[in-house]
């Protein structure tokens, strides 16, 4: 007498099936969870066709019918887990499960980004985003934007469109500095720009900032610059330049290598509405370099 033990057939097919899809997975570099949730159905497919086949030898004599309950079990498994698969795919967890997975943080190059400055340009606003931020001057008589950014993919920043915009309107010159795209969800994921912004020295320049971190080199400044909206500021100064950095700011005066001058009047009556003020002279100090909405600010003298 035969006996006919649904689920054993199965199991050896989708073991078959498995080892297939493994390899398929090396062979060609794709992602195994993608052929394993295509390919789960067939397991559905192959436990259905044994039990129509066992319908069909019940009806013969001598043929004696047994399930073989750990295949079964073991086929129930695979597809359960095919199927969890499934649902955190159609949710887009599973996307984030991966980028959290393998989201180690590496360090690229930006894309230098040039653009000449018409001589018809009366004033250039630097929008610096929320990532920090150098700003230097120099003799050029062109805006470069260059740096780096951290990240885990090297895709993130393919030109120089990708991170920094630059917008003409009348005698303004607009530089919009972009922060990378963040996704939020179950795992928060985003990169960071670590830009570096060259501009005229004999240019205005009004720098508006995020709450973010900035270092601003003024070097030798013919023209007047105001720093605004960040949370802290550090002021580097050649001891040869023309320059008088003042503060009126809504934190504290940091001194660095040289000390502020402060607002004496100002401190008397000084309140949480009153800013602080005060101010740092290198020079005759015929440019002026100001700071205000700012929560920290340093000078350094750099000799």
């Amino acid at each position: 007498m035969r006996t006919w033990r649904v689920g054993t057939v199965s199991m050896g097919a989708s073991l078959i099936l498995l080892g297939f899809a493994l390899f398929f997975a090396q062979w060609k570099r794709v992602e195994a969870t993608d052929i394993f949730m295509g390919w789960w159905p067939f397991l559905l497919i192959l436990l259905g066709l044994e039990i129509l086949i066992y319908l069909y030898f019940t009806k013969r004599e001598n043929t004696f019918v047994k399930y073989d309950l750990f295949s079964i079990v073991f086929i129930g498994l695979l597809g359960f887990f095919a199927i969890a698969l499934f649902l955190l795919s159609s949710t887009g967890l599973l996307g984030e499960i991966r980028a959290a997975a393998s989201g180690k943080m590496r360090v690229f190059q930006l894309p230098d980004a040039r653009h000449q400055v018409a001589p018809d340009i009366k004033r250039i606003v630097l929008q610096t985003g929320t990532d920090p931020v150098v700003v230097e001057g120099s003799n050029d008589q062109s805006v470069h934007v260059f740096g780096t950014y951290q990240s885990a993919s090297s895709h993130d920043v393919k030109k120089p469109a990708d991170y920094v915009a630059i917008q003409l309107t009348g005698d303004t010159m607009y530089v919009i500095i972009k922060s990378l795209s963040k996704q939020r969800g179950w795992f928060y994921t985003g990169g960071e720009l670590s830009p570096t912004v060259v501009v005229p020295a004999h240019i205005p320049l009004e720098v508006r900032g995020t709450h973010n971190e900035m270092r601003v080199a003024p070097r030798q400044l013919v023209a007047d610059w105001t720093v605004s909206n960040a949370s802290s500021v550090a002021v580097e100064v050649e001891s040869s330049a023309n320059l008088l950095v003042t503060a009126a700011i809504h934190g504290s005066l940091k001194d660095g290598n040289v000390a502020w001058k402060k607002d004496i009047e100002a401190s008397q009556q000084e309140t949480p509405e009153q800013p602080t003020k005060g101010s740092v002279q290198v020079g005759k100090g015929e440019h002026r370099l100001q700071l205000f909405d700012i929560e920290q600010a340093s000078v350094q003298v750099i000799h």
